[in-house]
């Protein structure tokens, strides 16, 4: 397995709201988050949702039996309680949040998982034909689905940045989790919407076609900044 993270500030923003993590030593899983809330807090939302995924994920793996549905779940739910916690500690943070997505491997059950909450984004690259698994929590999303705007008219609407769910929520009711059919040759990518917002679904699978992972990563970001860069960009590249 080949992976590579990157993450940019691009090129209207002054501060970087993204974060990420790599499980570099046994790429057991991936996190990508994009905090909202002003410059500190969507800082400090995103750190405190990797970092929380991250302990949660890396102390329950140990366990010789474990439920895959059960364990991202609760990952995302300790991630949402620190940030609420911190909300109620800062009155200045009390509208930040964050997107989160996830994805686990593990061969010894059923392969790959993800999980998600609001608009970053997992793909699946799979012989130059791109799939996106997760589905956006936004009202422009959910109106796609129903008919009621186009894919180009979502790109374009002014609400296409409303989330209907993030981390950092008392009420947080929604928290997509899935498996994911994974076959040698494969990539995934987990992203922010500082990508697919300056790049579409064509142009990533393109780019995904690099046999280098991190040249991928990289071209990836290159790319969002050379299409106007209007937001932090992140990227993680995983190469089954």
């Amino acid at each position: 397995m080949d992976v590579a993270g990157l993450t940019d500030c691009g090129l209207i923003r002054k501060s970087n709201q993204d974060a990420f993590y790599i499980d570099e030593k046994n790429h057991r899983f991936f996190i990508v988050a994009d905090g909202m809330g002003g410059h500190a807090g969507g800082e400090e939302a995103s750190r405190l949702a990797v970092e929380h995924i991250y302990q949660y994920l890396d102390a329950h793996l140990q366990e010789l039996e474990y439920d895959p549905v059960t364990l991202l779940r609760q990952a995302f739910l300790a991630a949402n309680e620190a940030i609420v916690e911190q909300q109620q500690q800062n009155a200045g943070r009390a509208d930040m949040g964050t997107t989160a997505v996830v994805v686990l491997l593990d061969d010894s059950r059923d392969g790959a998982w993800c999980a998600h909450v609001g608009d970053s984004r997992i793909y699946r690259w799979r012989r130059d034909e791109l799939r996106q698994i997760t589905q956006d929590h936004t009202w422009i999303a959910q109106a796609v689905q129903l008919g009621s705007l186009t894919l180009e008219q979502a790109r374009q609407h002014p609400w296409r940045h409303v989330l209907s769910q993030c981390l950092g929520r008392e009420d947080l009711s929604q928290i997509d989790i899935q498996p994911i059919d994974l076959e040698p040759g494969d990539r995934l990518l987990l992203c922010t919407d500082g990508l697919t917002e300056e790049l579409t679904d064509d142009v990533i699978s393109i780019y995904l076609s690099e046999p280098n992972v991190e040249k991928a990563a990289a071209a990836l970001v290159h790319a969002a900044k050379n299409h106007g860069g209007r937001d932090n960009v992140t990227v993680v590249v995983v190469g089954i």
